[in-house]
């Protein structure tokens, strides 16, 4: 593609994420993204989103087709895995380790809440309450997890621009604290009484929680880091932002 003009290049993005959303050949949009990712700046796409949510679009979706041109462009031909790109003491590193442990408790937090479901008595004393608890706590280590991401990793990006993706993971950060502080609290004030409004309940947080945290790691490990990996290049500002991940710490160490 020919170097665009200025004032062409809102109108050129607005027009590809527009096709990304019609569902067009995905070979042909990853070319096109290709071509266009080195014309376009982030005022650029800022400004596309902005056009799109004046059309009509949520700005939830004009930011979600944003971090789609985002990889096909950017990522395009490359693994979508960054891990084994980096050195084993790179915080990045720890923190895609914490996510692979997430994504385990949330597998073993659909089975079980599925075998509690098929239990006639619950107590609390039973293997399954106890396995769920177990669970729990370490999704309420989620915290700093959060913390560290909202803090100080994301203020980087907000300042090379990347303001809307960070502002949508921050979003989804709310929402996955509510249904967290939710079951911590469910668990918390169990009663073999109302074990049936408990069921219910646990698989209404599971069904809500499991999947958006799902989605929710897939942006990060595949838009949202690689993106900070590419933006930050200074070795010494990625010290510091270990050093400050260090002390607020990391919640895959709760045994």
């Amino acid at each position: 593609m020919n170097e665009l003009p200025q004032n062409n290049k809102t109108e050129a993005l607005s027009r590809l994420l527009r096709r990304i959303n019609q569902g067009v050949d995905p070979k042909i949009l990853r070319r096109e993204a290709n071509s266009l990712i080195s014309q376009v700046t982030t005022g650029d796409i800022a400004s596309a989103e902005k056009r799109l949510v004046g059309e009509g679009y949520s700005a939830r979706l004009a930011s979600q087709l944003s971090a789609a041109f985002i990889l096909m462009g950017i990522l395009e031909g490359q693994s979508l895995s960054v891990k084994n790109q980096l050195p084993a003491n790179h915080v990045l590193r720890k923190v895609l380790a914490e996510h692979e442990l997430i994504k385990c408790f949330m597998a073993d937090l659909e089975d079980v809440a599925d075998e509690i479901s098929s239990r006639n008595e619950l107590t609390s004393t039973c293997s399954e309450f106890m396995r769920l608890s177990h669970i729990v706590e370490h999704l309420n280590a989620i915290e700093e997890h959060i913390e560290r991401e909202e803090d100080v990793i994301f203020p980087y990006l907000q300042r090379h621009g990347w303001t809307s993706l960070c502002r949508a993971a921050h979003s989804d950060h709310s929402y996955i604290k509510i249904a967290i502080d939710d079951l911590c609290r469910l668990v918390g004030t169990f009663e073999p009484s109302r074990s049936k409004e408990f069921r219910i309940r646990l698989n209404s947080i599971t069904k809500y929680i499991c999947p958006t945290m799902t989605e929710h790691l897939f942006q990060e490990d595949n838009i949202l880091f690689p993106i900070a990996l590419e933006v930050i290049k200074d070795k010494g500002l990625w010290k510091k932002i270990k050093t400050i991940c260090d002390d607020i710490g990391y919640c895959g160490v709760h045994t």
